[in-house]
C-alpha cells in the first residue's frame, strides 16, 4: 500500500493544497489565480489563536471548529503563507470534500419488494431483542447526514411519542425545529429509517433496529450528498457539546485517506467524540473490495467500523450470504483490522420522501410512496 502523504505534504502553501485534493474532490473546484481565496482549515494552539491569525491577514473565518483547535476560512495563497508563519498556528490544510456512503442498488431489485426487503432487522436478530421489550428507548442516536424527512415513522417512536431531540444544520450553523425538517437528498432519511423506523412490516415486525430510540438530526450534506470537512467537524462538535443525552453518533460517510489517521481533521474530531463517551459507528466505505480501501473516518481504531454483507436475495438461506462487492476492506495503513463487523447493506429498504434527489433521479428504485431501495456500507 502506498503510504499516506507526510504532514509536510499537507501544510505547505496553495500549491500543496491543490496537490492534496482541492480539485480532485470536486467540491471547491480549481484553485484558480493566486489571488483567489480557497477554503482551508487552520489549526493551532487553540481556536482563538488561529481565528485571530486569519483575521490578522484579512481572511474570512467561515467555521469555528473548537473541537480540534481550528477554524475554517477563505484565504488566498499570500494569506496562507503569512498565516503559516504566525505564532499559535500549527498547520493549514485543505477543506476537503466528503460524501455519504450509500447509493441505489446495482441489480434489478426494486422497492416493490417491500415485505422482502424489510427483513434486515430479523437478519441481525433485532426482532428477538424487540420481543424482550428492548426498543432502544433509553438511547439517542445523532445521525450526521443529509437531513430527515418528517414522516411519522421517523419523527415518532414505536409508542407514537415524539422522538426528535434536536435539529441542527451544520452547513448554516443554525438550530431547527421538527416542523422545518427536510431531506433534499434522501440518504439521511434512509439511514435513520434503517436505524430507528417505528413502522411495522406485514409480519408485524419493526422495520427499524431501534424503534424506540431518540434522534438528533445533524444536517451536514447537500442535496447531492456532498459535504466538506468543515461542515462535518462542526456537526461532530455540536454532538460532543450535547453528550449528556447522545449515546451513539452515526457517520454513514466517507472520504479518501490522505494521511495517518491521527492527523486527519475529521478523525481528530471523531476521537474527541469517543473520548467524550459517545459510541461512534461509521461506514467502512463503498470503495471495496480490495484491501486497504477503508475510508475516513472508518480508519480510526476507536470507532465501530461497519462493512456491508448481502443476503443474495435469499433472506431465509444464510449459506449464500457474502461480503457485498462494494464494501471497503482493511487493514488500515497503520495495520488495524477493519471493519469490525458486517451488517446487511445490499438492497435495503428505507423511508424516503418523493421530493428528495435520490427518488427523483432513480425512480426505478422507489415504490412511488415512501420506500426507496438502496445499498451501501451506510445502511
Amino acid at each position: 500500500m502506498t503510504p499516506p502523504p507526510s504532514r509536510h505534504t499537507l501544510t505547505t502553501g496553495l500549491a500543496a493544497l491543490a496537490a492534496c485534493g482541492l480539485a480532485l474532490f470536486g467540491v471547491l473546484g480549481p484553485t484558480g489565480p493566486v489571488d483567489d481565496a480557497v477554503s482551508v482549515i487552520v489549526q493551532g494552539r487553540d481556536q482563538a489563536a488561529v481565528s485571530a491569525a486569519v483575521d490578522a491577514v484579512g481572511g474570512t473565518v467561515t467555521h469555528e471548529l473548537g473541537i480540534i483547535d481550528a477554524v475554517a476560512g477563505e484565504l488566498t495563497e499570500a494569506q496562507i503563507e503569512r498565516v503559516e508563519q504566525m505564532d499559535g498556528v500549527r498547520r493549514v490544510v485543505a477543506n476537503h470534500g466528503v460524501e455519504v456512503a450509500g447509493k441505489p442498488v446495482k441489480d434489478t431489485d426494486t422497492a416493490a419488494n417491500a415485505v422482502y426487503d424489510s427483513v434486515f432487522p430479523s437478519l441481525i436478530e433485532a426482532d428477538r431483542v424487540h420481543a424482550e421489550n428492548n426498543h432502544g428507548w433509553d438511547a439517542t442516536i445523532a445521525v450526521l447526514d443529509t437531513g430527515l424527512w418528517s414522516h411519522d415513522g421517523l419523527i415518532e417512536d414505536y409508542a407514537g411519542s415524539a422522538r426528535i431531540d434536536a435539529v441542527y444544520n451544520a452547513r448554516t450553523d443554525e438550530w431547527g425545529k421538527v416542523r422545518t425538517l427536510k431531506d433534499d437528498n434522501g440518504h439521511g432519511s434512509h439511514v435513520t429509517s434503517v436505524a430507528a423506523s417505528s413502522l411495522l412490516t406485514d409480519e408485524g415486525l419493526y422495520n427499524g433496529v431501534a424503534p424506540g430510540a431518540g434522534v438528533f438530526v445533524i444536517e451536514a450534506f447537500d442535496d447531492q450528498g456532498h459535504g466538506t470537512y468543515a461542515d462535518v467537524i462542526r456537526g461532530i462538535d455540536m454532538a460532543v457539546q450535547n453528550t449528556g443525552w447522545i449515546r451513539v453518533l452515526n457517520l454513514s460517510i466517507g472520504a479518501p485517506v490522505q494521511t495517518h489517521y491521527w492527523d486527519d481533521p475529521i478523525n481528530q474530531a471523531v476521537m474527541k467524540a469517543w473520548q467524550a463517551g459517545i459510541v461512534v459507528v461509521t461506514s467502512a466505505g463503498n470503495t471495496g473490495p480490495d484491501p486497504h480501501t477503508v475510508q475516513v473516518p472508518g480508519n480510526v481504531p476507536y470507532v465501530i467500523t461497519v462493512g456491508a454483507m448481502t443476503d443474495n436475495h435469499t433472506p431465509a438461506d444464510l449459506s449464500d450470504d457474502r461480503l457485498a462487492s462494494f464494501s471497503a476492506a482493511g487493514p488500515t495503513y497503520e495495520g488495524f483490522v477493519k471493519p469490525e463487523i458486517l451488517a446487511p447493506g445490499g438492497h435495503v429498504l428505507g423511508l424516503m420522501a418523493s421530493y428528495s434527489e435520490l427518488p427523483q433521479t432513480y425512480p426505478e428504485f422507489y415504490d412511488g410512496g415512501q420506500y426507496f431501495t438502496m445499498s451501501g456500507t451506510s445502511q
